[in-house]
């Protein structure tokens, strides 16, 4: 299990790059408190990445990211001394409208785009999933169907919480639900990730939340790094400014476990890399 870093002299050097605001659907915090609370446990940087998801349509993505532009231009103005704040997105099932991903993508002003999977087409998210009752492996394959639809449709910077469904089983159904039995389709999507130099994030949530798991668990992430991936990213996935910066230093102890070096934050784009 993770300790706080906050207990422990800070996260000075490290980089949250995946937090929510009042701006997505299941946060109600400012941009303002996020930062607060990010300079408070020492982080060096941190990316904004409200929901935009494509089942909502274009309207409510635009709704999302101009809230989110004048926050982030204030919040620049008064923490920038103090702080690296990137303006991202997380951009839900890019696969499933390409043309409004492609039209969110052109803006100039995004710095950093996560894709991430949170419901296969016509089904719910898979937070509402009852899988103790349901088939494991039908949930699974289904999930690295479309998460290489995802990889292939090119509309991101990294993949957000690869397994994220995890997240939400119990220890019964994750151990019905064991990684191993599907590396194989793993190793093809991370193989495309890479090959189109593209990233994967490190999701601190599992181990905040309590299941002791990064998502990707680091058995990935070695997959990853041996496929010839070069990008990564850290983000505690917070929804509120208690969890800001929360296990991103076992995130970061499981990226040197995995044998990378350094961490990716994102400009304009563009990753930077970070020694870690």
């Amino acid at each position: 299990m993770y300790v706080n870093a906050t207990e422990k002299g800070g996260l000075t050097s490290y980089y949250d790059s995946h937090i929510h605001t009042e701006h997505s659907h299941d946060s109600v915090c400012s941009v303002d408190s996020m930062c607060e609370a990010a300079i408070s446990c020492g982080l060096k940087g941190i990316a904004f990445t409200d929901h935009c998801e494509t089942n909502k349509g274009i309207s409510a993505c635009l709704k999302v990211i101009k809230g989110l532009k004048s926050d982030v231009k204030r919040a620049r103005d008064i923490f920038g001394d103090k702080l690296e704040i990137s303006l991202g997105i997380e951009l839900g099932q890019p696969h499933h409208d390409l043309s409004l991903s492609h039209e969110l993508l052109c803006d100039g002003e995004i710095d950093f785009v996560i894709g991430s999977l949170h419901h296969a087409r016509g089904q719910q998210d898979y937070y509402y999933i009852d899988y103790d009752h349901e088939d494991i492996d039908m949930i699974m394959y289904r999930y690295y169907d479309e998460l290489m639809e995802l990889v292939e449709c090119g509309c991101y910077d990294v993949i957000g919480h690869i397994n994220y469904q995890l997240r939400y089983m119990s220890a019964v159904a994750r151990n019905r639900g064991d990684l191993s039995k599907y590396y194989r389709e793993l190793g093809a999507i991370l193989d495309v990730v890479a090959k189109n130099n593209k990233g994967i994030e490190i999701n601190s949530s599992g181990l905040w939340r309590g299941i002791d798991l990064t998502l990707p668990p680091l058995e990935v992430i070695k997959m990853f790094r041996a496929v010839g991936g070069e990008i990564v990213t850290t983000g505690s996935d917070s929804h509120d400014a208690s969890h800001v910066g929360a296990a991103i230093d076992s995130a970061v102890e499981c990226l040197r476990d995995a044998g990378f070096e350094r961490c990716a934050f994102f400009k304009q784009r563009k990753p930077i890399f970070k020694a870690i």
